[in-house]
C-alpha cells in the first residue's frame, strides 16, 4: 500500500487564489440580498445555490489538484492565475440584472473556460506523470471536467431557459461525480486515496471558511456605525464569533491529522453546507438590520445557516480522533438550542432586538458546550 504523503505547506500563491473565491462567495450572496414582495425569489435562490457551487467545485477540483500533484511551479501558478482572471470576469454579471441572457453568457462562459484551463492541467499532468496510479486517478477528472466543459458550451447556444436547465444538470451532475467515483471501495481507489495530503486539504478548507467568516464580519458592519452602536452590535459579533470558535476547535483540535480513512472528499463535500450557512447568517443578521424582509424569513434563514454550519461540522467528525468522536449528548447540545431558539424566536416575530438576543444565547450555549466537550477529552485523554 502505498505511504501516506506527509504534511505539505500551504503556499502564499494558494492564498492569493483563495481570495478570489472568498470574494466570489461574497457576490453570489449578494444575490440572496435582492428582495421581491418581503421575501427570496426562487430565481435568486437558484442562481444563488449553483453559482455557489461550481465556484467551490472549481476551487475543490483545483485544490485536490494542487494537493497531490501542484510544486508551485511557474505553470502551476500561471494555470491559477488564469482561472482567477476568468473568474472576476463571471462574477462582474452578478449583479440587478442578473438573469438576463447576457449576464447567462458572461457568467458562465468564463466558467466553461475555467473548466477547460482545469482538465488542461490535468492533462499536462497526466502526459508527465508516469506513475500508474497518478495517471488513472487523473483520467477520472478527464470525465468530470469534459462533462463539465461540454454541458456550459452547449448551453451557451440553446434559448435562455432551456440553456439554464441544460448548465443547471451539468453543474450539479458533475459536482456530484467526484464523491461517487472517488468513493468506489477498489484497490487503485484505496491507493488513489493515499496521495492525498489530508494535512494540506484541512487547512485550505479552514483558511478559505475564515476568510468567509471574515466576509461575514464585514456585512455586519453596520450594527457599528454611530448611528447604530449598541449592546445589540457587541451581540451580533457574538454570534459569527461563537460559530467561528465552534468551527476551529473541529478543525485546529479535534481532527486527526494522521487520519487512515481514505475517502477524504467527505471533509470537502461537508464544508458545502458550512459555506451555505454562512451565507444565509451573514444576510439574515443583514434582514433584520434594514427591516427588508418579514422577520419570519430573517428568522428561517438565520437558524438555517446556524443548523446547516453545525450539520457540516458533525459531518467532518468522522475524521476526528478517537478520543473526540462526537457523542449523543454532545449532538443534543448543539442541536437543541437551534430547535429551542427558532421555536422562541416565533413568539417575538415582531420585536428584532429579541430575535438577535435569543440568537445570541443559541449560538453562545453552543459553544460553551462545544468548547466543554473538547476540554472534557483533553482532560480524560492526559489522565
Amino acid at each position: 500500500m502505498a505511504t501516506l504523503i506527509k504534511h505539505k505547506k500551504v503556499e502564499l500563491t494558494e492564498l492569493f487564489y483563495d481570495l478570489v473565491y472568498v470574494y466570489g462567495i461574497s457576490k453570489m450572496t449578494s444575490l440572496i440580498h435582492h428582495i421581491h414582495h418581503g421575501g427570496l425569489s426562487w430565481s435568486n435562490f437558484l442562481a444563488f445555490a449553483v453559482g455557489m457551487i461550481i465556484m467551490i467545485n472549481s476551487w475543490m477540483i483545483q485544490t485536490v489538484f494542487t494537493n497531490r500533484f501542484g510544486k508551485n511551479s511557474l505553470t502551476n501558478i500561471a494555470f491559477m492565475f488564469a482561472q482567477m482572471s476568468l473568474l472576476l470576469i463571471s462574477l462582474t454579471s452578478v449583479t440587478g440584472n442578473y438573469g438576463s441572457r447576457e449576464s447567462f453568457i458572461y457568467f458562465y462562459l468564463p466558467f466553461t473556460l475555467i473548466s477547460l484551463v482545469l482538465l488542461g492541467q490535468y492533462a499536462l499532468e497526466y502526459y508527465r506523470s508516469t506513475d500508474l496510479v497518478a495517471r488513472s486517478l487523473i483520467k477520472r477528472f478527464f470525465y468530470i471536467l469534459g462533462l463539465r466543459s461540454l454541458g456550459l458550451l452547449i448551453s451557451l447556444f440553446l434559448p435562455l431557459n432551456l440553456g439554464l436547465t441544460v448548465a443547471v444538470i451539468s453543474v450539479l451532475g458533475t459536482w456530484i461525480l467526484p464523491g461517487l467515483i472517488t468513493g468506489r471501495r477498489t484497490q487503485v481507489a484505496d491507493e488513489a486515496a493515499n496521495l492525498t495530503s489530508f494535512p494540506h486539504l484541512a487547512e485550505r478548507l479552514s483558511l478559505l471558511v475564515i476568510i468567509t467568516f471574515g466576509e461575514a464580519i464585514i456585512g455586519i458592519a453596520d450594527y457599528f456605525s454611530a448611528g447604530h452602536l449598541s449592546l445589540l452590535s457587541f451581540l451580533v459579533f457574538m454570534v459569527i464569533a461563537s460559530l467561528f470558535m465552534v468551527y476551529i476547535v473541529e478543525i485546529d483540535h479535534m481532527l486527526d491529522m494522521e487520519t487512515d480513512d481514505k475517502e477524504v472528499n467527505a471533509l470537502i463535500y461537508w464544508h458545502y453546507p458550512i459555506f451555505f450557512g454562512i451565507s444565509f447568517l451573514n444576510v439574515s443578521l443583514a434582514y433584520l438590520a434594514n427591516q427588508e424582509v418579514e422577520n419570519s424569513f430573517a428568522v428561517l434563514m438565520a437558524y438555517l445557516g446556524v443548523f446547516l454550519v453545525t450539520l457540516g461540522i458533525f459531518g467532518c467528525q468522522r475524521f476526528n480522533k478517537e478520543s473526540h468522536k462526537f457523542t449523543s449528548h454532545l449532538a443534543l447540545g448543539m442541536f437543541l438550542p437551534i430547535l429551542f431558539g427558532f421555536a422562541a424566536s416565533w413568539l417575538v416575530l415582531g420585536q428584532s432586538q429579541l430575535l438577535i438576543a435569543i440568537l445570541f444565547l443559541v449560538t453562545l450555549v453552543m459553544s460553551i458546550v462545544f468548547i466543554r466537550f473538547n476540554l472534557s477529552r483533553l482532560a480524560d485523554t492526559n489522565s
